[in-house]
């Protein structure tokens, strides 16, 4: 595969080997990899830094290879972001893997063909692999377009990188926030869920790239493309999981997606999407919310159940 491949990884061995071993099979021909360094408060974690390191530094496949290993840790924010710069510097657009991503080998075709029919329509901003749903969504396309963006498993391009914004204008701005919330938040719970997590991004209670990228790409009036069949699992979302929502289980597994690609009409924000996006990801409605009470009630019960079984 000849587009340009971001490896993005730390600290679990586990996933870094099953993630290349998947790859395998795809052989991208030029790779950046990047990796964070230890943490000096965390027991065992130069360890395993070293052994990720170690994995990634015996690619099992002939490729043209570039490495940025930080010597201390950055965090987050601070070490994608700045390995996003690292990357697209060199590349005009490419795919962008954390180590907790497991694709589809669909998804690089998928992105490959996106990549270039997209690459000079500036309002698309970003082509996600990941829509967080076990069924298709109801689209006729094989994909649409959101104001939602995914991290987990992505792809994009320089000229849209450059507009990432990591001050915040679109929130800390009030006549661009209210813009932003006239255009994209509807709903009174939408604003607040979203005016709380910037806040909390801003004063570095979350320590996140991600939101960063979402709010400039409403600043800047983008879009993302979400495909319609999830084509990327999410294999480290468990305890270890610095980032991941609590309230739904994310660990949907990757499906297929045929070709030729279906497309869209034209570019235009599909209100379905968004809606889908906003009541079962983010501020989630009332009854998600219900239904994660039941299942962790009943969860709760079958514990319970089965330690009486056993005294």
């Amino acid at each position: 595969m000849r587009t340009p491949v971001l490896l993005i990884h730390f600290n679990r061995p586990d996933v870094t080997r099953r993630q290349l071993e998947a790859l395998r099979q795809i052989a991208p021909r030029r790779v950046w990899i990047l990796c964070d360094g230890p943490r000096a408060d965390v027991p065992g974690e130069l360890d395993r830094v070293g052994e990720v390191r170690a994995l990634l530094d015996e690619l099992p496949w002939r490729c043209k290879v570039q490495r940025l290993y930080r010597t201390r840790n950055l965090g987050s924010y601070r070490n994608i972001s700045e390995g996003l710069d690292w990357f697209f510097e060199d590349c005009e657009s490419g795919i962008v893997l954390e180590d907790k991503v497991l694709p589809d080998p669909s998804f690089f075709p998928y992105a490959q063909e996106l990549l270039k029919r997209y690459a000079d329509r500036s309002e698309v901003f970003a082509i996600a692999g990941h829509n967080r749903r076990r069924e298709p969504l109801p689209i006729n396309a094989d994909y649409g377009f959101s104001n939602y963006f995914e991290c987990w498993g992505w792809a994009s391009w320089r000229r849209a990188w450059d507009q990432y914004d990591p001050a915040m204008r679109g929130w800390r701005d009030k006549t661009l926030w209210q813009n932003i919330c006239l255009r994209v938040l509807p709903s009174n719970r939408s604003r607040w869920y979203w005016s709380r997590t910037f806040r909390r991004v801003a004063h570095q209670r979350v320590n996140s790239w991600a939101y960063r990228f979402i709010l400039s790409i409403w600043k800047e009036r983008g879009c993302v493309i979400i495909p319609k069949y999830n084509l990327i699992e999410n294999i480290g979302s468990g305890s270890t999981a610095a980032q991941s929502a609590n309230l739904e289980d994310l660990s949907v597994p990757a499906t297929h997606v045929d070709f030729p690609l279906q497309h869209p009409e034209y570019i235009a924000v599909d209100p379905v999407i968004d809606q889908w996006f906003e009541d079962a990801v983010h501020s989630k409605s009332l009854g998600v919310r219900f239904n994660w009470c039941v299942r962790t009630v009943r969860r709760g019960l079958r514990r319970k159940s089965k330690q009486s079984e056993k005294i």
